[in-house]
């Protein structure tokens, strides 16, 4: 039996890149089922795709193989790698810090390659569609019994790249936020986290700007069309507007820093 394989992409639905890679999974791993986390990450997002791995991995099944290609230096000198969880999960992708919200959700990285063995690999590779020709073999493999060792040459885990967020700066009645994630209805995810409100004494509402956001449970605690802060399923802040997009009204992107007062 084979292991389930997680898939995640920034390719869209619009080309056949995503019905190319299930292709390659399905020729060499037919029977492992292949759960489509999402192929709408940003294009390049690689911060959003980490998080979004990071935000799933807990949920997904504990044997998966998650395959993960959101690879703006496609055919440069950057690894394509394979990583076991201590949990015994399998991640493949870039090593450019994609995979590192996996495999910290995950209890860390035991143990990784580069993935280099030709004989597992589509030849001859491409310089522009790695989650063809390495990414979706390699899975493959995993997904089907291949040893770890035999994809290619051991790399030292911590030598793995990762991403690493900033976290909130909380004082008496202040907390400076920047923005993780907007999600496809315009909730707007924060680098803090309730406590940190309560830390700086904003227990019942903060201010945005010249906007007061009351602290609510849920959406429907606040008239239609009024912001307001939430607790999100993650665990962090996020600014809401019930029935509608907060990312439109407070004109606010990833990276965008947020004081909340």
């Amino acid at each position: 039996m084979s292991r389930p394989i997680v898939f995640l992409t920034d390719y869209g639905l619009a080309d056949e890149f995503v019905g190319v890679c299930r292709g390659v999974i399905a020729r060499a791993a037919p029977d492992a089922a292949v759960i489509d986390l999402t192929h709408a990450i940003r294009r390049q997002d690689v911060v959003q795709g980490s998080i979004v791995l990071g935000r799933a991995a807990p949920y997904m099944p504990a044997d998966a193989v998650f395959l993960a290609v959101v690879d703006p230096g496609v055919g440069s000198e950057r690894r394509p790698v394979a990583v076991e969880t201590v949990g015994g999960a399998f991640l493949v992708g870039p090593d450019n810090g994609l995979l590192s919200g996996a495999w910290r959700a995950l209890g860390g990285a035991a143990r990784a390659v580069a993935i280099t063995e030709p004989s597992l690999l589509l030849q001859p590779v491409s310089k522009t569609f790695h989650g063809r020709d390495i990414f979706a073999p390699a899975a493959a493999a995993l997904a089907t019994g291949t040893a770890l060792e035999r994809l290619g040459e051991a790399v030292d885990p911590t030598d793995l790249r990762a991403i690493d967020l900033p976290g909130p700066m909380v004082t008496p009645g202040s907390v400076g936020g920047r923005v993780v994630m907007v999600d496809g209805f315009g909730n707007v995810q924060l680098n803090v986290r309730p406590a940190d409100l309560d830390a700086a004494g904003l227990t019942m509402a903060a201010d945005v700007g010249t906007r007061t956001l009351p602290r609510v449970a849920t959406f429907a605690d606040v008239p239609k069309g009024d912001l307001a802060l939430i607790a999100d399923s993650q665990g962090f802040v996020a600014i809401i507007v019930n029935g509608g997009s907060a990312a439109e009204k407070l004109g606010l992107r990833p990276g965008d820093a947020v004081v909340l007062s």
